[in-house]
């Protein structure tokens, strides 16, 4: 039963009715198999960085249908060739009706690149075992997913004072297009936090997933609960 005593229908995921039915196979696909997953590598990372920056003012579904493009045109985000791209390049995409043609979010990638091999140089910054940029990410996380439980989608905030950190951080590093509302929607989509609502499906799914992990790990112990949030 849901909050307000109707039966709640598990056959249809919670984001579907959340945004009245109106997702293609596509988007169902993302939010079932993609969406609060954890991600984990600068390249990933760095890819869901470019694309989050890139749905600022659009709508996710958007760039998700362009988002092979993107791979196309930015060398599958490979950070070294990003990096390398010049105002050629600039001019080129922006003649690509593939990808939004926003000069500022094009020229982001480029720079983002570059900062976070500019990271790469850096000898006090922690390697951790995905890469340097994907530690500076998890680091906003304690290096773990945390398994909220709202019980809506209205509940469900814009930004945290962990996204407005992680976004005050990236920008004094010269990052582009990293507003601290950005920076949730990637702790969303890259799994530092579950926002799948309480007790569907989805969410019993994610947290059997977190505690099979701590189960099979030894080394990690499993946090004390959390009533309204638990972190893994």
């Amino acid at each position: 039963m849901s909050s307000s005593g109707k039966k709640v229908d598990e056959e249809t995921p919670w984001f579907i009715n959340a945004f009245g039915g109106k997702m293609d196979e596509t988007y169902i696909k993302y939010m079932s198999e993609e969406w609060g997953f954890e991600k984990r590598g600068d390249v990933p990372l760095f890819e869901k960085l470019c694309l989050e920056g890139a749905q600022s003012g659009l709508s996710w579904h958007t760039i998700l249908k362009k988002r092979e493009n993107y791979r196309q045109s930015f060398h599958g985000f490979d950070i070294d060739k990003c990096a390398a791209m010049t105002e050629t390049h600039v001019s080129k995409l922006m003649q690509d009706t593939g990808i939004v043609r926003h000069r500022g979010k094009i020229e982001s990638v480029i720079n983002n690149a570059k900062c976070i091999k500019a990271l790469y140089e850096e000898e006090n910054v922690d390697e951790g075992t995905h890469g340097k940029f994907d530690a500076l990410i998890w680091n906003f996380g304690d290096n773990k997913p945390q398994l909220n439980e709202y019980k809506s989608f209205k509940e469900m905030p814009s930004q945290t004072p962990i996204s407005i950190a992680m976004s005050k951080e990236l920008k004094r590093r010269g990052f582009k297009f990293v507003g601290p509302t950005t920076c949730y929607s990637l702790m969303q989509s890259c799994g530092l936090v579950i926002d799948h609502l309480y007790d569907t499906p989805e969410w019993r799914a994610a947290r059997d997933r977190i505690e099979a992990r701590y189960t099979h790990d030894p080394e990690v112990q499993m946090p004390p609960s959390k009533k309204q949030k638990k972190s893994y």
